[in-house]
């Protein structure tokens, strides 16, 4: 069995990962270094690691607090493609190597460098918890190299002092069909020209009215629904609610690097669209004119009748048509059928009109339907033409 002696010296450069992995120096609240680096739990594990670096950071989402924990490490040489590195985090006193079975116990998650990052990220909601981390070179599954690691917790930021007035905001609001389902959609905005340049966080939060609030440190927002970051490049802020109906209390909260600030606003739901049935008439009605063309409608009973007519006082005319017919508002098939006359010369002086229609008002299931009559006329005078149609309230 061959001895084996690990002894390395760690060289740490700061660094600054935000969320989205961009740089930004208020992201990194506390960076904790290797604590301990030991020997490979098994002396027969052949030490595989050149370098380990272990960076935490301080992060909040809403109410809860995390700290994210950064492995990053550097092989000794290229790994084959049956090796993996796979970390396993756990708390101090429970996570351990068992040299025998050559396993890791203990431990309450895992993680493997899949995508060959040569890094390993674990995020946990306690900010303050200390973790014990192994981490491992496997072949074929079986672990060849082990390397215990030890973190410490990041500090959270200091809270900058309310001594900024974020510029002034409003909201517009609509209904929009997304997926097959409508939204109430939100935009909230910034006086326009106003320079956001120097704010670091910019964030909207949505509530209940009386339930969402800003914290004692006029800062943080509870009992939220939604939070949402400012889209620079739109111009907004943006939140979809299937509630179309519902009002909202918005609460924008921004920092710069040593000071905060907020905003709030109150919405009002976008009314509702206008009812299909709009503008429709009661029964009994003359849709037009009946010395020319004309709709007449009646109610006998459950019935609604109509008719299409039209008056004829000369003999000169030489073709005549005149036809009636209903729908639904969406432009469906209507609940009669179509009914037309056709007349050619000699047309003598009368009154001509369609067969009378009639449909059961309480088998029909829309509120309102529309009618509808075409009237064609041709003569010495030339070609003319009428087109008649309303929407009917259907009781």
């Amino acid at each position: 069995m061959r001895s084996f002696h690990f002894s390395s010296i760690l060289t740490f450069s700061l660094f600054l990962v935000s969320c989205t992995g961009q740089s930004t120096k208020e992201d990194l609240s506390s960076i904790a270094f290797l604590s301990f680096l030991g020997a490979p739990s098994n002396p027969t594990l052949e030490d595989k690691f050149q370098s380990i670096q272990i960076t935490t950071f301080y992060r909040k989402d809403g109410n809860l607090q995390f700290q994210d924990i950064l492995i990053e490490y550097k092989l000794k040489t290229s790994k084959d493609e049956s090796e993996t590195v796979e970390a396993f985090i756990g708390n101090p006193n429970e996570i351990s190597y068992n040299s025998q079975t050559n396993q890791i116990s203990g431990h309450f998650h895992q993680k493997e460098d899949l995508f060959k990052t040569n890094s390993v990220v674990f995020s946990y909601s306690d900010y303050t918890r200390k973790f014990k981390i192994f981490l491992t070179l496997k072949k074929e599954g079986k672990i060849i190299s082990a390397t215990e690691l030890t973190t410490t917790p990041p500090n959270p930021p200091a809270i900058p002092t309310n001594s900024i007035t974020l510029p002034t905001i409003s909201y517009e609001t609509k209904r929009s069909l997304i997926g097959g389902t409508e939204y109430q959609v939100i935009y909230v905005k910034f006086q326009a020209g106003s320079d956001l340049s120097a704010y670091k966080r910019l964030d909207a939060y949505i509530g209940r009215p009386n339930i969402i609030s800003l914290a004692a440190d006029n800062y943080n927002v509870v009992d939220y629904i939604k939070v949402s970051s400012y889209d620079k490049y739109a111009g907004y802020f943006l939140f979809l609610t299937p509630e179309l109906s519902a009002s909202y209390k918005i609460i924008v909260v921004g920092a710069t690097i040593d000071a905060k600030g907020n905003r709030s606003i109150d919405t009002v739901p976008p009314p509702p669209p206008a009812s299909p049935c709009a503008g429709s008439v009661n029964v009994p009605t003359t849709i037009g004119n009946c010395a020319t063309h004309c709709l007449v409608v009646d109610l006998v009973g459950n019935q609604m009748e109509y008719t299409a007519k039209t008056i004829i006082g000369t003999t000169t005319e030489e073709y005549l048509y005149l036809d009636s017919t209903s729908s639904t508002v969406s432009g469906g098939s209507g609940p009669a059928s179509f009914a037309y006359i056709e007349h050619f010369s000699p047309i003598g002086i009368n009154t001509y009109q369609t067969d009378s229609r009639s449909f059961d008002v309480t088998t029909y299931s829309n509120a309102c339907v529309v009618l509808s009559s075409y009237l064609v006329q041709e003569g010495p005078s030339g070609f003319r033409d009428t087109f008649l149609t309303a929407k009917v309230i259907v009781p």
